[in-house]
């Protein structure tokens, strides 16, 4: 059954929260979704087996900044003046990605903002991409949606509890912090014996 215009257009038009573990491909996701929409409204190739894209007229992204001594705010108020800017820009049918959305303050608050956001920027119907770690609030939003357009997809875990570094829907359960902290030599273990080494050493 072929899809009608008008619902092409309106499944084109949502905003997706992404949850899932570090390192387990969110990030990397909203960078190929960025590139790939450029990429086709300029001319060139997409690097995909197969894609179809909705033109879009503007494209807004709010991502991590390295700080530097002469900025006046610290990271969730750099962070909110970029999202303020997005509201002062942005128009119908255009493309938002937003990384780690208001994760620079307390969970209680950022959840406030959170929702605030989405509900407002609902009213531009744009296509959104957003990630957040904070899963337990993901899934109450999934199970008290603040708006009908709103949709979730996860990073995918095998087996073994390894990102699969695909998406599908859902929210994640875990980020996976211990088994990144192992991997990254930052246990309990590892730290004291890094510890007994310098000490040892005289250090």
């Amino acid at each position: 059954m072929r899809r009608s215009p008008a619902t092409s257009r309106a499944k084109a038009r949502r905003l997706i929260l992404l949850t899932g573990p570090n390192s387990g491909g969110k990030t990397r996701l909203l960078q190929a979704v960025g590139l790939a929409q450029l990429l086709a409204q300029t001319g060139f190739y997409v690097p995909a087996a197969r894609a179809r894209l909705t033109w879009r007229t503007g494209l807004f992204v709010s991502a991590y900044e390295e700080t530097s001594v002469d900025q006046e705010e610290g990271r969730l108020g750099t962070e909110l003046v970029r999202i303020r800017r997005v509201f002062e820009r942005i128009g119908p049918d255009q493309l938002v990605i937003v990384d780690e959305l208001c994760s620079g303050t307390n969970p209680s608050e950022a959840e406030a903002l959170i929702r605030l956001v989405l509900e407002l920027l609902d009213r531009f119907r744009p296509q959104a991409y957003i990630t957040t770690h904070f899963l337990e609030f993901a899934r109450g939003l999934s199970e008290r949606p603040p708006i009908s357009r709103i949709s979730f997809l996860q990073a995918l875990l095998d087996q073994r509890q390894k990102p699969t570094y695909q998406f599908g829907p859902g929210v994640a359960s875990t980020s996976l912090a211990a088994q990144t902290a192992a991997r990254l030599g930052v246990t309990r273990e590892d730290l004291e014996a890094i510890i007994a080494q310098r000490l040892g050493n005289g250090s």
